[in-house]
């Protein structure tokens, strides 16, 4: 029997709901779904137990686990068919799971729940500079709390603004990455199906390798232009 699926936990120690899980995974992981997970497990990289009445519970050691396999998809960019090999081979690494957050230009920014203010706070900036990005469109002006993703925005533009160049001068740059967004979609979509979460997490998983893919290229692209400064 294959190492992946050899592991069971006894109902004691499966102990967690789906929800919880996601609760629990959140701040770190705030786009992690209950259709990745479906997905996850119908790959045979998680393996929650079941109650009698088909609810999935899962164990410290499925969380500790798919912590490891969301961590290697997005520090170390592996395929899920090497986090799998891996898995069988090798077992959870701890070097991955004591990993914290994303390497490079976001390597400093630690996962954040911020109300406005806050956002303000740490970026560095005032909240005149919030409201000029939710009127360029780089932030949405209906939230309550930011995260990480929203904090890396700010701190960019803020760096960007202090050169000169002003969310209205970078409304291109939005319009851009919006378009890819709207292209990556558009081909994950077919992969999606409506009532089959593990599809659903094939697709989602599917459109965050092509953007991956989109933001290599456009850096790759920039860094050949820039050579002509």
């Amino acid at each position: 029997m294959p190492a992946a699926a050899s592991r069971r936990p006894s109902s004691a120690a499966a102990r967690l709901s789906i929800g919880q899980v996601l609760e629990m995974l959140r701040d770190e992981f705030p786009d992690l779904a209950h259709s990745k997970l479906h997905y996850l497990e119908s790959e045979g990289l998680i393996m929650p137990d079941r109650t009698p009445a088909g609810y999935r519970k899962y164990s410290r050691e499925d969380v500790d686990r798919l912590r490891f396999v969301l961590r290697a998809q997005r520090d170390r960019f592996w395929p899920l068919k090497v986090i799998k090999q891996h898995l069988l081979e090798h077992g959870v690494d701890p070097e991955i799971t004591s990993i914290a957050s994303r390497p490079g230009p976001s390597s400093t920014l630690q996962a954040v729940r911020l109300d406005r203010r806050g956002l303000a706070r740490e970026a560095g900036v005032e909240e005149d500079f919030l409201a000029e990005l939710e009127q360029f469109g780089f932030l949405g002006d209906d939230l309550l709390f930011y995260g990480t993703t929203e904090l890396e925005i700010v701190t960019a533009a803020r760096d960007l603004a202090d050169e000169g160049l002003h969310p209205r001068h970078l409304v291109m740059l939005r319009t851009a990455a919006e378009r890819e967004a709207h292209m990556i979609r558009s081909v994950a979509r077919p992969r999606s199906r409506a009532g089959d979460a593990a599809a659903r997490g094939e697709a989602e998983d599917y459109a965050r390798d092509l953007g991956e893919s989109m933001i290599t290229l456009h850096g790759a692209v920039l860094r050949t232009r820039l050579r002509e400064v």
